[in-house]
Order: C-alpha cells, then structure tokens, then sequence
C-alpha cells in the first residue's frame, strides 16, 4: 500500500487556528441558531394558544435578562449565517443573463438588497401598515 490507510488525528479545537474554518462553523452554528429560533417561535404559538396567562408567562420569560443577552448572541449568528451564505450564493451557483455570469459581489448586493426590502416589507406590515 502507498499511502496511510487511516487519516491524520487531529487534535481537538484545530478548525479554531484557521479563520476560513472558523467561519464556516460559524456559519454552520447560525444555520441551527435559526432552527433554534424557529422552535422558540413554534412554542410562542403554542402559548398564545393556551391562553392569555400562559402566553403573558412566556413573554415574561423572554424578557429577562439572560434570555436577552442569549437573544443578541443568537441574532449575531443568524445574521452571519445569513451574510456568509449569500456571499456563497454567488460562488455556487453564478447568475448568467450574459456570456459571463455575474460577480459574487453582485449577487451578494442583490440577495442583501432583497433580504432588506422583504424585511422592510414585513416590518410594515406587522407596525404599521395595512
């Protein structure tokens, strides 16, 4: 046999001292944050559907020190789960309307623009609109 028939041990922490693994664990972290939000969400419904008192308990819950602290940490990683992969987008799968397609950073200001027109949208809607 030429080669090592098993691969390289490696030693705890490793993709830390890189900053190109760092951050696509980073990434992959806020990929379950976002589930993570879509749980607590789920279970907001389920109290509101409980009842006045029970949902109240659960606001009460969210409002606390610590669970806003966790809240701040959470979005950062969802925010970075979202910037990084519409960084990907670009790179993954190119947009072509001519011969070339077009550059990442394009599409990366596109999938931005959207994701804060959409957001933009919804925000009014729910504060202020309709």
């Amino acid at each position: 046999m030429a080669g090592r028939e098993y691969a390289w041990k490696r030693r705890p922490g490793w993709w830390l001292r890189n900053r190109r693994y760092l951050a696509f664990q980073l990434r992959e972290a806020g990929g379950v944050v976002c589930a993570l939000y879509g749980l607590v969400l789920l279970n907001m419904l389920i109290q509101l559907r409980a009842g006045e008192s029970a949902y109240t308990a659960f606001l009460n819950l969210l409002r606390t020190p610590p669970v806003l602290y966790l809240n701040v940490v959470l979005f950062a990683l969802v925010v970075w789960h979202a910037l990084t992969w519409f960084m990907l987008i670009g790179k993954a799968q190119p947009i072509q309307f001519t011969r070339k397609p077009l550059p990442w950073k394009v599409v990366f200001g596109i999938n931005v623009l959207l994701w804060l027109g959409v957001s933009g949208a919804v925000a009014y809607l729910i504060f202020g609109g309709i």
